[in-house]
């Protein structure tokens, strides 16, 4: 190991550190909290809504978790506030969703540090110029409140410099500390910017070939042990062919695995890869019952595809649905489908001709970071008369 290598890995060690020492400091004020009721009859229902959600029956569950929110334990608040952000057994409401979380997160019990976590990503869900600084305020609590999940989104906020500064070495010190942590998708994420260099980094192949392999052989053991989200995400790096050669078998075996484990995003991604090959139609009716599966569990994604799909009258389907399935998703805060919903209005196809809400949705769909939705934004405020485009540059 060069000079230079052994002062970059001493310095993102110090960095580490810092971050660790700055975490134990303040851990006592955050552990100023209220406490929890303790019920174990309250405790066993909830375990009994909890096995009712991993059987299909959401709505049984869901209303087991509200009638216990509604009394003040913040177990049941976490997990209806879940429900309300997935639309699991209830219509999606991100605003409720947050509103139960807030009220959880004054509590000091076992989720706190998760209900922060999920407080940051529905922040980064929401309108509004300061939500990625809110969001990163509660990826910190979290991290506090030592959910160590929060250092991946904390490295990809400074990253890219999104609610604060960009801070590549900072970024890259959270990224050291969910690596710490055994969260996969951190080494994921670290193997390609060490890999390919990026933002001028020395390339650390070496390091990013270790990140990656150990990231997939805990990957592999957790789906074998039955995480659908580590199968997900298995059949996504060989797919994609980033960090390793492309094999869609491969792919499709983890992805139909992820898929029988009840994972909404396995479900989506296998349907896609179902349909990859236009001269193979023999699996395009499984390929949509897998979608529709994941719409009914609040999947964002598989909910915009089958409006596309409904759109372009592919698979035999009707371009009369396509709204509907748009409206679900933008409920949802998937900027994609904000896009599509945006150029429906713009175009008065399927809905009502409307401009300006076709300037909302491109908007908000860009406020998430949709590169979609900012080419749509754009094109839209310069066809607008007597508006100056905020978008170009003086």
């Amino acid at each position: 190991m060069g000079n230079f290598t052994k002062i970059v890995t001493a310095t993102m060690l110090i960095l580490v550190v810092s971050i660790v020492i700055f975490v134990a400091r303040i851990n006592y004020a955050d552990r100023q909290s209220k406490s929890a009721p303790i019920d174990p009859l309250v405790n066993e229902a909830i375990a009994q809504a909890r096995a009712l959600q991993k059987i299909g029956k959401l709505k049984e569950a869901f209303v087991i978790f509200e009638k216990y929110a509604e009394q003040g334990y913040p177990d049941a608040m976490f997990y209806a506030a879940k429900s309300y952000a997935r639309g699991w057994g209830v219509k999606p409401d991100l605003e409720k969703a947050r509103e139960i979380s807030l009220k959880a997160v004054q509590y000091g019990f076992s989720y706190r540090g998760e209900t922060a976590y999920g407080l940051g990503r529905l922040f980064q869900l929401s309108r509004g110029p300061d939500c990625n600084s809110f969001a990163v305020r509660w990826f910190k609590k979290a991290l506090r409140w030592n959910y160590k999940k929060a250092s991946m989104q904390l490295a990809f906020h400074y990253e890219r410099g999104l609610g604060v500064e960009q801070d590549i070495k900072q970024a890259r010190a959270y990224y050291e500390i969910a690596v710490r942590a055994g969260h996969e998708q951190a080494m994921l994420t670290y193997a390609r910017m060490l890999k390919e260099g990026r933002y001028g980094i020395v390339p650390e192949p070496e390091r990013a070939f270790e990140l990656s392999k150990r990231a997939m052989i805990s990957l592999a053991s957790k789906a074998r042990g039955g995480s659908g989200s580590a199968a997900k995400q298995l059949g996504r790096i060989y797919r994609k062919g980033k960090l390793v050669p492309v094999d869609l078998k491969l792919a499709r075996k983890w992805l139909l695995r992820s898929a029988r484990l009840g994972s909404t995003g396995g479900m989506h991604d296998l349907a896609r890869l179902m349909l990859y090959d236009p001269q193979n139609k023999s699996e395009n009716d499984e390929a949509l019952a897998w979608l529709r599966l994941a719409s009914k569990q609040g999947h964002g994604g598989a909910m915009t595809a089958l409006g596309r799909f409904h759109l372009k009258e592919e698979y035999g389907l009707k371009q009369s649905g396509a709204v509907d399935w748009f409206l679900k998703a933008v409920s949802l805060e998937h900027a994609g489908a904000m896009e599509e919903l945006a150029r429906l209005h713009e175009q008065g196809i399927l809905i009502t001709q409307n401009h300006a809400e076709a300037i909302r949705l491109a908007r908000r769909g860009s406020e998430l970071g949709h590169s979609g939705s900012k080419t749509l934004l754009k094109k839209l405020l310069d066809a607008q008369p007597g508006v100056k485009n905020p978008l170009k540059g003086s």
